[in-house]
């Protein structure tokens, strides 16, 4: 707006000038009279003629140019037409660039500041809130507001979170006793009584003591129970002895509570963390000493804070009171973790039924059922917990797309450990941080990202991702609408024979071509890129030219992302061979004292972080495809694979007086037009778009995976929320396709009642329409250009 006296003369005054009361007008020039020669011009009878051949002139001259205007109109006029075609075509503003990719591949080879950043994220404990990891985010904080950044943002959020007793740690205890309470033996799983902060402990376990038999359950799946129930083993008061791997513990004990146990030790059998005991252990090899601890979580519903489910938990809102009692998703029955060693103690002379082969472990002792033992020991199991409120923080830094503000990659890793965490979480720590510094600075050397960059750095994930997942409740309807894909920095380097990857099927695309632009690090290999090498080690099965990308497991900080809101994720890493080693859940030391920074560089690690390195400039790349692409890099026709995946899953299946024939029309009317749009849309001639076009056309991709989001969540599980896929319900390291027709399913088998599965099916089938809906209008915008 202009402000008083600073008009200048001789410029146009505006209407919003004109009706402004701060324009300055000079009136000088009104009292001058008119030029006398040229009234005298015009005066008289000759005047008036001259007056009359002049406005005539005037007249004529102006009739002909109305003509030529309007004759210029029509003929520029294109009249309304079915195909809708612009009038005027532009060029695309910035596309993805290879050569971008290489510059900025070039700039991640710093091992130096790889090391840095693991040496100070493993100096301490990173147990969330009470141990290191505010330093850490204050130290990213102090670093980051000097990188030229749009935005940095500090979050607190109040939370309800679970630790060892602290003030006395060694009040948890496991023995053995006899009937009149004789001790006869003792747990031995603190092996610092200096540092309460490194106890081992099972977060969200109740406060509880209780006394039973010992059983013996395997994995602790479903069907291990069910095997126990054959041999009509008592479970009920019993105590269970359960190992790691297979599935997840928080489901292995809402198992052995639903089958009335007492409460639940579980252990890591040697078979599986040490390699049957046929090689040497840690600090020798990367197994896993029988010494050893893990630490987990056992939550049954991950979302977010315990106090405040469905919204985020900032200061000033509500959070739900004696919890402490009555804790959401909370199992009711103690869990302790024992190392192996301490296993074997507890199975020496059980009881029992002998196990079926496949249950026979690497203790060296004979493995029975139970209950109990022959000499009628008792095993006495006491866990004690603080369940406090306290305050975490997430860090969120922005760098601004240059044409596309309100679209976002986001790329996050944690900050928080159960203990000082070498491969879990300092490696992701470390390449978030080497992505930032060179994003960020690359925009001073005139690089900037088409669409908008938001690195984060979430807390308290240990305890079921409740940083991301407050985050997200409370950036829901921004994200909702703008994100893109979330990229997922967590262990992303658990061993060395291959690259590995979890991911969202959009997605599928974009991280295959990111794996082919960079150089394989193997020696043996390195005319290979990261791709061909992968396709070597971890073939897809069903697609043998292609490398097998695994689905996103429940219990990590992708899980709000894709099962909450369906942005689409991925989360990429070097693994150990997972054919070779099925039982692993994950490297031998995962969640115990022994992830530091010397195991890491001396077994998942070992070439001088090289394997960093790689997965760095491989996330670089995708960022770069999923930020800079004209057109969004979504490969449509995974959604359509998915969606027959799951009506050959739903054929196979014993429906009584269900109809699914609506929801199969629906599903191949959408597989049609996805296979149509996707090769229209690889082969599209961007030459013809314009960034208006292109604005739409990526509007309408980004919310074709929201359409399958259902408000309220699926039946049981308000924390997943997507209707194609989401974590299996009785183990979160699996997913399963249609988990609401199939939760709808398993309950219609107990009650006889099938109204929930066409409910469900019809959700699935109206989603599925609307899907179609949204590729056909796609096609409209891509037949307009022809």
């Amino acid at each position: 707006m202009p402000t008083k006296g600073n008009y200048v003369a001789g410029r146009q005054v505006s209407r919003w000038d004109t009706e402004s009361d701060n324009v300055d007008i000079q009136y000088r020039h009104f009292d001058n009279r008119e030029s006398p020669g040229l009234a005298e011009f015009f005066a008289g009878k000759k005047g008036t003629i001259l007056k009359v051949l002049l406005l005539f002139v005037c007249f004529l001259i102006g009739l002909i140019i109305g003509y030529i205007i309007r004759r210029n109109i029509h003929e520029k006029y294109i009249s309304p037409s079915t195909d809708s075609s612009p009038v005027t075509v532009s060029s695309i503003y910035q596309d993805y660039d290879p050569a971008v990719s290489q510059m900025l591949q070039r700039d991640l080879e710093d091992i130096v500041n790889i090391e840095d950043h693991i040496k100070t994220w493993t100096a301490g404990i990173g147990l969330s809130a009470v141990g290191s990891t505010m330093k850490i985010v204050m130290g990213a904080h102090d670093m980051w507001q000097y990188f030229p950044l749009d935005g940095l943002t500090w979050t607190n959020y109040s939370v309800l979170l679970s630790y060892p007793f602290l003030q006395s740690p060694n009040r948890t205890t496991i023995a053995m006793e006899t009937p009149n309470g004789t001790i006869l033996w003792n747990a031995n799983f603190n092996i610092s009584a200096e540092h309460p902060e490194q106890m081992p402990f099972n977060a969200y376990s109740p406060e509880a003591s209780v006394k039973g038999k010992l059983v013996f359950v395997n994995f602790g799946r479903k069907s291990d129970f069910g095997i126990l129930h054959q041999l009509k083993v008592p479970i009920n008061d019993s105590i269970l002895l359960i190992k790691y791997g297979k599935i997840h513990p928080a489901n292995k004990v809402k198992h052995a509570e639903e089958n009335g146990a007492a409460g639940v030790i579980l252990y890591p059998d040697p078979l599986d963390f040490a390699n049957n005991n046929t090689e040497a252990v840690y600090p020798s090899t990367w197994w896993l000493p029988g010494w050893a601890v893990h630490s987990h979580h056992v939550r049954y519903t991950l979302m977010g804070d315990p106090q405040s489910p469905g919204y985020p938990s900032l200061d000033g809102v509500y959070h739900q009171p004696n919890l402490k009692e009555n804790c959401l998703g909370c199992p009711g029955i103690p869990v302790q973790s024992v190392s192996y060693n301490d296993a074997r103690s507890l199975m020496r002379s059980i009881n029992g039924s002998s196990v079926p082969d496949d249950w026979i472990g690497g203790l060296g002792v004979a493995y029975k059922t139970g209950p109990g033992h022959s000499d009628n020991r008792l095993v006495n199991l006491t866990v004690i917990r603080d369940l406090v409120q306290r305050t975490i923080s997430n860090l969120v830094a922005e760098i601004k797309g240059q044409y596309e503000k309100d679209r976002y990659i986001i790329i996050g890793a944690h900050i928080d450990s159960w203990n000082r965490g070498g491969v879990d979480s300092a490696s992701g720590y470390a390449v978030l941080w080497e992505l930032l510094r060179t994003f960020s600075f690359h925009t001073k050397k005139g690089y900037r990202p088409r669409r908008t960059l938001k690195f984060a750095l979430w807390d308290a994930s240990k305890y079921g991702h409740v940083g991301s997942f407050e985050w997200v409740q409370e950036m829901e309807k921004e994200i909702g609408l703008g994100a893109i894909a979330y990229i997922n920095l967590d262990t992303v380097v658990r061993g060395n024979y291959t690259f590995f990857a979890e991911s969202s099927p959009l997605l599928f695309d974009v991280i295959r071509e990111a794996a082919s632009t960079v150089k394989c690090s193997d020696l043996d290999y390195q005319d290979m890129s990261v791709l061909d090498r992968w396709i070597n080690t971890y073939r897809d099965p069903d697609r043998p030219t292609q490398p097998k990308i695994e689905a996103l497991q429940g219990d990590s900080d992708h899980s709000p992302f894709y099962y909450y809101m369906g942005i689409p994720s991925f989360s990429p890493a070097y693994m150990y061979n997972p054919k070779k080693y099925p039982n692993l859940p994950n490297y031998p030391a995962f969640n115990t004292l022994e992830d530091t920074k010397e195991y890491l560089t001396n077994f998942t690690d070992r070439n001088n972080y090289t394997l960093h390195i790689k997965v760095t400039q491989i996330v670089a790349d995708a960022i770069l495809r999923l930020s800079d692409s004209a057109l969004v890099p979504y490969n449509i026709q995974n959604i359509a694979d998915v969606l027959q995946q799951g009506k050959s899953k739903l054929k196979k299946m014993n429906y009584t007086n269900v109809n699914s024939d609506f929801l199969f029309s629906e599903i191949e009317i959408f597989s049609t037009k996805a296979r149509l749009l996707q090769m229209n849309l690889t082969n599209l001639d961007k030459s013809k778009i314009n960034e208006e076009i292109l604005y739409d056309i990526n509007d309408k991709l980004i919310q074709l995976p929201r359409i399958f989001i259902v408000n309220g969540g699926l039946p049981e599980f308000p924390q997943y929320r997507n209707m194609l896929i989401a974590p299996h319900p009785e183990n979160l390291y699996e997913t399963e396709v249609f988990p609401g027709i199939l939760f709808a399913y398993r309950q219609g088998q107990v009650t006889g009642d099938w109204s929930g599965v066409r409910i469900q099916q019809s959700r699935l089938a109206v989603a599925t329409r609307q899907a179609s809906n949204n590729l056909q209008s796609i096609m409209t915008v891509l037949q307009s250009l022809h």
